[in-house]
């Protein structure tokens, strides 16, 4: 009897822990997907121009909320992505064609949107007032003159967990996925590691 009674507790608990992780996925999905909606708004994408609209969690891979379309009277190689990672984080708009690195979008991103591009590395140090990354790698297959090997970003604030909460440099530590938004223009001091201003980075995020 005993042990059927655990079996049931146990079974209760199960259950309740796994209905607490739907409701919140279910929550922040409702709330990415509006999120990203408000700034297609803004944005000026016309629904009826919207074709080929997906909206997916991709948990495998960044952990960010994607909505992908086509849009009617653009490039039909062109494909409109948007991604939601975090709560306090703006909604980042990243146009994609396999024909180009940057695709002259029918209607481009909010003028207040700066121009970055995403990285992802890792940690190889535990972080203090700065941080040290490597294999920093193009979300969009190129490097954009960025070359391999070990980074120090000098970098302390705008740094955020998977789950959009603000953190410190030293919560950082070593063997840590990191997502390194990096502006455009982003000048490398030739050091070694090689040094970047807190003024070429938009934001870091731990996954």
């Amino acid at each position: 009897m005993t042990e059927k009674r655990y079996g049931w507790v146990l079974l209760v608990l199960i259950c309740t822990v796994m209905g607490t992780l739907v409701v919140k996925h279910l929550h922040t999905k409702n709330f990415a997907e509006e999120q990203i909606n408000t700034y297609i708004a803004k944005q000026g994408v016309p629904s009826k121009d919207i074709y080929d609209e997906k909206f997916v969690w991709d948990w495998q891979k960044s952990g960010d909320y994607v909505k992908n379309f086509k849009v009617r009277g653009d490039s039909a190689d062109i494909t409109y992505q948007y991604l939601f990672i975090g709560k306090g984080q703006e909604v980042l708009f990243t146009p994609y064609s396999p024909t180009s690195d940057e695709p002259d979008v029918k209607y481009p991103p909010n003028e207040e949107e700066p121009n970055f591009i995403l990285y992802r590395g890792e940690a190889y140090d535990d972080g203090d007032f700065s941080l040290y990354v490597y294999n920093l790698k193009s979300s969009i297959g190129a490097d954009f003159g960025l070359p391999g090997g070990k980074y120090v970003l000098h970098k302390s604030g705008d740094i955020f967990d998977a789950d959009g909460n603000k953190i410190e440099a030293d919560d950082i530590k070593k063997g840590d996925k990191l997502k390194v938004y990096l502006s455009e223009s982003t000048a490398i001091k030739e050091t070694y590691p090689g040094q970047i201003d807190a003024e070429y980075i938009f934001k870091v995020v731990r996954e």
